[in-house]
């Protein structure tokens, strides 16, 4: 799958590197974290996916946004009676029988974004800017202890606790619910068996 930005993105935002190769893995290792934080690839393209059906007529679709469905199987049977609104099936009757156990619904969809949505590629960018400035500096670990440090009179401080980061690429959590938020699924609610 290709990346979310490319090399001439870098360009265009002035981020600097000495090595292509390593700019484009790069690109790849912060492209795979966005798409995994999203919770979908993010890009236009067909897709297959297979999830839960609801105890409601509204089916929500995990990836925004969908253009078309082509396709549904309910327990491997293909259905017809259902109508794409938004980035939800509907249908009159319910996806799954309450109190039972969830039907498995496979959708075959089109969805997601072309082009990529410039804020998308800015965070991409800004990512791969930060692991190169990491790669620059040792790679991921090095100085991850490190809090701050002074020139004057030499002195440098150090973080305590749990909270270290050791890479870079490490989207924070705030990031990965708003990805996850806008591109993927909102929540999925299931109900209790007995």
């Amino acid at each position: 799958m290709d990346t979310l930005a490319t090399v001439k993105d870098l360009d265009s935002y002035g981020i600097e590197y000495a090595d292509e190769k390593l700019a484009g893995k790069l690109l790849e290792s912060v492209s795979a974290a966005v798409r995994d934080a999203a919770g979908c690839p993010i890009t236009r393209g067909e897709y297959t996916v297979t999830i839960p059906g609801e105890t409601s007529r509204r089916l929500d679709l995990p990836m925004r946004p969908v253009i078309s469905v082509s396709r549904v199987l309910m327990d491997g049977e293909q259905t017809g009676d259902w109508k794409l609104l938004g980035n939800a099936l509907y249908r009159e009757s319910l996806w799954s029988l309450p109190n039972m156990v969830p039907r498995s619904i496979t959708v075959t969809m089109l969805a997601g974004y072309d082009p990529i949505p410039p804020d998308i590629v800015r965070l991409v960018c800004s990512m791969v800017a930060a692991g190169l400035v990491q790669q620059s500096n040792g790679g991921p670990g090095a100085h991850r202890d490190e809090s701050y440090a002074r020139i004057d009179d030499v002195q440098i401080g150090y973080r305590q606790g749990d909270s270290e980061i050791i890479d870079a690429l490490e989207l924070p959590e705030g990031t990965k619910r708003a990805l996850r938020n806008r591109f993927g699924m909102r929540g999925i609610a299931i109900g209790v068996f007995r």
